[in-house]
């Protein structure tokens, strides 16, 4: 199962016209910013990719700079099973978001995005009511996956007292 553990769950795929010249940068390791978005579970949400900043892989690091780093890049898709390549069907499920470079001129491209305020609040709100219980993905930290869905409950025990 990869990163994306909710999104497997929640499946959706779409066919897109992906350019050759636009294939070919898909083998450019050089163009990446090192933003890490891909490196967070997401989950399909009103028909966009969701990140969710709570499920990082196990092997991201951050730094105050903001710059995204793996700890194990060499040897990821040895050690780190689902790490997502970049290559036409991890394009295809919407894995990057909309202002990577590996998918700039991808036409009807759609990929992760991060929702803020309401938007967020609904998202988590929907998420509490809709996910089914499920062991810890492999990706993340020890302890992570309990965190987050004790996160999920907290947040609306809290909202709910407060209305």
């Amino acid at each position: 199962m990869s990163i994306n553990l909710l999104t497997d769950i929640f499946r959706s795929k779409r066919a897109l016209k992906i350019p050759p010249e636009i294939e070919q940068r898909f083998k450019d390791e050089s163009l990446c910013r090192r933003c890490g978005l891909c490196c967070y579970g997401s989950v399909r949400y009103k028909g966009r990719l969701v990140i969710i900043p709570e499920l990082p892989c196990r092997y991201l690091e951050v730094d105050a700079q903001g710059k995204a780093t793996c700890r194990i890049y060499p040897e990821r898709h040895q050690l780190a099973p689902w790490c997502q390549r970049v290559e036409r069907k991890t394009v295809e499920a919407g894995l990057f978001p909309d202002d990577c470079p590996y998918v700039q001129g991808i036409e009807g491209y759609q990929g992760k995005v991060l929702l803020l305020g309401e938007e967020k609040k609904k998202f988590y709100r929907w998420l509490s009511e809709n996910i089914n219980p499920q062991p810890q993905p492999e990706y993340l930290e020890e302890g992570v996956w309990r965190n987050f869905l004790a996160k999920l409950g907290i947040f609306y025990n809290t909202k709910a007292q407060s209305e």
